[in-house]
């Protein structure tokens, strides 16, 4: 190994301590001090304890900014502003999620099952009003019971987030989608919004631990499209919902690689 090679990282395994301990400690820490009063006495406790992920998270983020300022982070307004919406995103990297919360405070989302399993993590998920998704797909039985859970969370101004490939893509392209979040949106009347996230997998990739803090980079998220389906047409169809949604997402990869 070249020294430079042994100086980055050394830079790469300390700045992913840093962020994981913070990421760890501060859920450990604030379960202490500041869940477990809102699990006793909130009214709302599903929306207060979303919104102290809101704000750790946010903070995450802050220090991630600090400790990598070769990464620029582009969050642009519209996504920023966008409330009461079922939101569609591409999956590259364990950054997705987490950098969502990060962004909108009221916020719902669908886990895979097993991570509901992990001790301390599992609790937190499950009393932040998140689904789990059954059975690796986001129609198991555990998601039917949540609908009107998730109805009225949209009306009130939340988002739910979704990742209808299910898991990280490896190299940039589309897996396939899961039709159970077109499902959801139909039944809470709900619009879409077409999230594509670039930049997050060159940050933290897919099958390592070290973040990555020599290359430069940027994390841009940008709303690519907007549907508004008419639900109760006749000629309603998820499958082709779903398909529209997913050749948005094809166009916009199409034109990133012809750059």
């Amino acid at each position: 190994m070249s020294v430079v090679r042994f100086f980055y990282f050394i830079i790469n395994l300390s700045v992913t301590l840093i962020l994981w301990f913070y990421f760890m400690f501060g859920y450990l820490f604030i379960l202490l001090f500041l869940y477990l009063p809102v699990y006793i006495f909130a009214r709302n406790r599903a929306t207060t304890l979303q919104n102290l992920n809101h704000v750790h998270l946010k903070i995450f983020f802050a220090l991630t900014k600090l400790l990598v300022p070769r990464t620029k982070f582009i969050l642009p307004e519209d996504v920023r502003k966008i409330r009461s919406s079922v939101i569609v995103c591409n999956h590259l990297s364990y950054l997705d999620p987490i950098l969502l919360v990060s962004i909108f405070r009221q916020q719902k989302t669908i886990v895979k099952h097993t991570f509901f399993k992990v001790p301390i993590f599992g609790w937190l998920l499950k009393n932040y009003g998140y689904m789990s998704s059954g059975s690796d797909t986001v129609t198991g039985p555990a998601m039917i019971n949540h609908l009107e859970e998730i109805k009225q969370h949209l009306s009130s101004g939340g988002v739910l987030f979704v990742f209808p490939e299910g898991t990280r893509s490896h190299d940039g392209n589309l897996a396939p989608f899961n039709k159970g979040v077109f499902t959801i949106a139909r039944y809470c009347n709900a619009p879409l919004k077409l999230i594509f996230i670039q930049g997050t997998n060159r940050l933290f990739q897919p099958g390592h631990f070290l973040f990555n803090t020599r290359e430069r980079n940027e994390i841009r998220l940008e709303l690519i499209g907007s549907l508004d389906p008419d639900y109760k047409n006749k000629n309603f169809s998820i499958a082709a919902l779903a398909d529209e949604a997913r050749q948005i997402f094809e166009e916009k990869i199409r034109l990133r690689n012809s750059q």
